[in-house]
């Protein structure tokens, strides 16, 4: 064998020991408990931290709620559906003895935002916010063309206008602070240009690339910012009326794609002050990092075998 040889064959050896390290690892990290959860301080009114969840009325946001009122997080529960928030507030306060308040709101509503942004800003300013989850998001299902514009605009509101804002209120506090955190839910959809979603998979993208930039601004401050990526999670997401109507079935895809949104959010809380990017699942971090290396032409063949669209 030529010194080519072996110095390929050590080269390809270091590079594929690097990319299963990479793709290895979080599963560890998301596994043990979080340090930012462990060191949860009071705030100076010596009552509970308060965590402000937003799409907090089913899948993901429901399973941080639960989650966190577990560790002892006073809650306000952020989402369009006022009864569903009652009862999870009210079965919340039942068995965790802690705080916990319905806010409904429609995140595509500039009004319902600038609500929200204002409590949020209000606890944050009380030293207690100790940390905010921008979960809610809706997806759509067509071309862009054939698709109402209203509802592109909607997602972009709740995607991207709501993240912005509750950040944008929730950070003075934090900073004067010195401690807090940001957990903004995008998709493995945004490592991808997905035809058929293409508001979705670009609004996801732009809070890949906004968290990253924040947590590189915020270093050093106390105050930690992840992107939550999750991958086919078992929630009511899939069961809308957009993807009823398009055909789209879950059995299409194999089961090991799928989690549940209770390992999702245990993922995302626990990897909290460790990773900024949380992909949680060997099989999603695949997805995104061979993402990386394959040529979009087969990227939109692979996806259109199995959209809707």
């Amino acid at each position: 064998m030529s010194i080519v040889t072996h110095l390929f064959t050590l080269i390809g050896a270091a590079v594929g020991s690097a990319f299963a390290w990479k793709l290895l690892q979080p599963e560890f990290i998301q596994r043990s408990p979080s340090r930012f959860l462990a060191s949860a301080e009071k705030g100076r009114d010596g009552r509970p931290p308060v965590a402000l969840v937003t799409g907090a009325s089913a899948g993901i946001g429901v399973a941080f709620a639960r989650q966190l009122a577990r560790a002892g997080y006073d809650l306000v529960l952020v989402a369009r559906r006022k009864d569903r928030l009652d009862a999870l507030a009210a079965s919340l306060r039942q068995q965790h003895t802690i705080e916990a308040h319905a806010l409904p709101a429609d995140l595509a509503n500039a009004d319902d935002i600038e609500r929200v942004a204002g409590v949020a800003a209000d606890v944050s300013e009380a030293g207690r916010l100790d940390l905010l989850i921008n979960n809610a998001g809706f997806g759509t299902v067509g071309k862009y063309a054939d698709l109402p514009f209203q509802s592109q605009l909607d997602m972009l509101h709740v995607h991207v206008t709501a993240t912005m804002r509750l950040t944008k209120a929730a950070l003075p506090g934090m900073l004067r602070r010195g401690r807090g955190g940001i957990i903004n839910v995008a998709s493995t959809a945004g490592w991808y240009p997905l035809p058929g979603n293409a508001t979705y998979s670009a609004t996801k993208r732009y809070l890949i690339n906004f968290s990253e930039s924040l947590q590189a601004e915020l270093d050093g401050s106390g105050v930690c910012v992840q992107v939550l990526c999750p991958g086919f999670t078992y929630s009511e997401f899939h069961d809308r009326e957009p993807y009823r109507a398009s055909g789209f079935r879950r059995e299409r895809l194999p089961a090991f794609m799928w989690q549940t949104a209770e390992e999702v959010a245990e993922a995302s809380l626990n990897a909290l002050g460790r990773e900024v990017v949380c992909i949680p699942g060997v099989h999603n971090r695949a997805i995104a990092l061979i993402g990386n290396f394959t040529p979009r032409a087969l990227v939109n063949a692979a996806w259109q075998r199995i959209s809707p669209v």
